[in-house]
């Protein structure tokens, strides 16, 4: 007995220790989407057979499991630096057929976003500042973006959708914007 509380103890310092420094490496905390807006973002995101979608920072996998069963003819990545969360997103997409849903353990940065034709992100607003350029360098026109809570400073946004939540909840707006 004493011998699995030490194993649960060690386990449990070291997802605590492995969580701490993806909030470092990253810049960003793993902020999970409330489910209850999951739809709202699938419909903003408005993905069509033969479309790319990227989720860039796609922590437990949620956004893009949600695109998958409402268009799982569409072809999905997740891109994510931290490590905990890949790994949990890994495991709760287990039961998506193989290639539907790519998973990568990589800096969306350093990553080729060419291939997007939509880009899904809930990153703060200094993150959204610093991507803009890169996907305005590599995406191509049309590419439709939609970001949760945090505007593009400087952006015009073609919609935004307010999703009536309360002040402090998070999942409060979409913001949609396309390439021009």
């Amino acid at each position: 007995m004493q011998i699995a509380i030490v194993i649960i103890c060690i386990l449990v310092i070291v997802v605590g220790f492995m969580y701490q420094w993806s909030l470092f490496a990253t810049r960003a905390p793993f902020v999970e989407i409330p489910k209850e807006v999951l739809d709202d973002i699938v419909k903003a995101m408005d993905v069509g057979p033969g479309d790319v979608v990227y989720d860039l920072g796609s922590g437990d996998g949620r956004v893009l499991e949600a695109c998958y069963h409402r268009r799982p003819e569409a072809r999905y990545i997740g891109i994510d630096k931290a490590l905990v969360p890949n790994v949990v997103a890994k495991w709760r997409l287990r039961k998506i057929p193989k290639g539907k849903i790519e998973l990568l353990h990589k800096n969306f940065f350093k990553y080729d976003l060419s291939g997007a034709t939509c880009v899904y992100v809930y990153l703060f607003p200094g993150l959204l500042k610093s991507l803009l350029p890169k996907l305005q360098r590599e995406l191509k026109l049309g590419a439709r973006i939609v970001s949760c809570d945090f505007e593009f400073e400087g952006v015009e946004p073609i919609e935004v959708v307010d999703l009536k939540r309360p002040k402090g909840k998070r999942g409060r707006r979409l913001y949609v914007y396309e390439l021009k």
